[in-house]
């Protein structure tokens, strides 16, 4: 199984420090291949045309930059003759006491379907409320592994904690072909052979408390949210206001 870490931090960091003084991590540090691409430090142009050009609304420097980690990592993975490959970002937190051979090996006794992708972490993150799906009645380390409905897809959120085999990485190369979105996985859905995604809940995020969170993409993805709160505020107060207006002129009239 091929180890990857998506991290765009200096070795020197807290952030990278912190992740690699849990034990799993520390165990295997020499064999992780690092791969980070900043989204900010992207050509003007390269960026608009794989973040903006024919999109409803444009992916975030750092979405962008952290798909294209993704997608490299994989892409090094199909190079190699390994059958899986597990990813972690630099904010994932172990839950459990178990080694990445031991979880490899109890993946395997799952028997999942091929061309799958097992979420280890997010599925308890506020975004996938929504995820429904069927328990496989097999558990990995005593946490349920649910078998997502194609349909709840599009509500599974985060990468910060995955492992996958090597048919669903060639999918997802090609489904970034534009980037969707390192966590976009609702067209998924809609391909002619439908991949299995999985989830459990093995390794821990960061939590959003009070609207400040560690996570560089959800920093961005809370500003947008802000934002578009902030004009639907606005919307709704000039409607009331139109509507107001509207009243008093039919009084006027009456």
């Amino acid at each position: 199984m091929e180890k990857y870490l998506i991290s765009i931090e200096a070795s020197e960091s807290p952030r990278w420090q912190a992740f690699f003084a849990q034990e799993i991590f520390k165990q295997n540090q020499s064999v992780f291949h690092i791969f980070g691409v900043k989204g900010a430090d992207l050509p003007t142009a390269l960026y608009f045309k794989l973040a903006v050009a024919n999109r409803e609304r444009p992916l975030s420097p750092g979405e962008l930059g952290c798909t294209l980690s993704h997608v490299e990592a994989m892409k090094h993975f199909l190079a190699t003759g390994q059958q899986y490959a597990i990813f972690f970002e630099d904010d994932a937190i172990q839950k459990l006491d178990f080694s990445l051979d031991q979880l490899e090996q109890d993946i395997i006794k799952l028997n999942l379907k091929p061309n799958f992708l097992l979420s280890l972490g997010g599925i308890q993150l506020s975004f996938s409320e929504k995820v429904k799906g069927k328990f496989l009645q097999d558990k990995l380390f005593g946490k349920a592994v649910i078998d997502i409905h194609p349909y709840y897809y599009k509500n599974l959120s985060s990468t910060y904690a995955y492992m996958l085999d090597r048919k669903m990485a060639q999918v997802l190369v090609e489904y970034h072909q534009p980037p969707c979105g390192c966590d976009h996985w609702g067209d998924l859905a809609y391909l002619e052979e439908v991949p299995h995604l999985y989830a459990t809940y093995l390794f821990d995020h960061p939590e959003i408390i009070n609207e400040q969170t560690n996570s560089y993409i959800e920093q961005e993805r809370l500003k947008v949210k802000g934002i578009e709160n902030n004009k639907a505020q606005k919307s709704f107060y000039f409607q009331l206001i139109n509507k107001l207006k509207r009243l008093q002129l039919q009084k006027y009239h009456d």
